[in-house]
């Protein structure tokens, strides 16, 4: 439980640096003429250096995405000189690219810095928790494997100003997240399509086809990739069908609730290394920098 509530601390401390680091995101779109999407695929990209992406490499952490849709934003990248294509569907960061995904992240982080609301010797604390956190993580033995914390991992900033390395370190635990669920549901062979329509059958969020088609609007995919989905967890047995109103079966529920438990299972043990005493001042100190980040947009 301890864990969870950590972990629940993070995120919600996560969610209140977004407001902080918008005006940036927004000028930057504004000036550049890029989407929300596609600044996020040149980020991305950031993360692939020397390497290059494509949407073969995009797919492997989200595969709930449409392929489509990475493609469509790595295109708009290389008609506007951000990316230039290697190979056949494979992109690198231009010198122009790079210069400016690396002068937006370095402003992200420098309003982060100047609007910290923790005492200088409190964030330092924090970073060096959520450091040693990650590293845990990236030291962990597979399952679940680490190619989404590493790519993270891989524009950790110094340590010093605290407050980006923390933002950083959430990006890695998220990613090991990711991680962890991948190595949770990917052995059961369902299709990432039927997954994510089962999590919506699951929380309740949804119970026809045409409302998992709107939830899910922003992954790209036609209303027909859906309708397989469900079909493909109908002959699973994990869905009922009376007209047009889907039912998660009790065997398909055992089935999402497993995945659950293992996606847990998996991310939460390299946290073991913090002791317990660790864990309480971290969730102290994600608290007071949660409730600072909240009265500073009112959030």
């Amino acid at each position: 439980m301890v864990n969870t509530r950590v972990w629940n601390l993070i995120q919600a401390a996560f969610r209140n640096i977004y407001p902080i680091c918008d005006p940036v995101i927004v000028g930057f779109e504004n000036r550049t003429g890029l989407t929300g999407a596609a600044v996020g695929v040149l980020l991305a990209a950031l993360t692939f250096e020397p390497d290059p992406i494509s949407s073969a490499r995009l797919v492997v952490r989200v595969p709930f995405t449409a392929v489509a849709r990475y493609s469509q934003s790595l295109s708009i990248l290389a008609e506007n000189g951000f990316l230039a294509e290697a190979q056949p569907g494979e992109f690198r960061l231009t010198v122009r690219g790079l210069s400016e995904v690396q002068a937006l992240v370095n402003r992200m982080r420098a309003v982060m810095a100047e609007s910290d609301p923790l005492p200088l010797t409190r964030s330092e604390r924090l970073a060096e928790l959520l450091g040693g956190l990650v590293n845990a993580c990236l030291s962990a033995p597979s399952p679940p494997g680490h190619w989404s914390i590493n790519l993270a991992h891989k524009i950790m900033p110094a340590p010093t100003p605290p407050l980006p390395y923390a933002e950083q370190a959430f990006s890695c635990l998220n990613a090991y997240r990711d991680d962890a669920h991948l190595a949770a549901w990917k052995p059961g062979g369902l299709s990432a399509a039927a997954l994510e329509s089962l999590t919506l059958l699951w929380r309740q969020e949804a119970g026809s086809l045409t409302e998992i088609v709107q939830r899910l609007s922003r992954r790209g995919h036609p209303s027909n990739i859906y309708n397989d989905a469900l079909e493909e967890l109908r002959g699973r047995g994990f869905v009922e069908v009376d007209k047009s109103a889907y039912r998660l079966t009790d065997s398909g529920a055992q089935y999402r609730e497993n995945v659950e438990s293992e996606t847990d299972r998996y991310f939460f043990k390299p946290w073991d290394r913090l002791m317990g005493h660790e864990k309480s001042e971290l969730a102290d100190l994600l608290e007071e920098l949660r409730a600072g980040l909240s009265s500073i947009h009112g959030g």
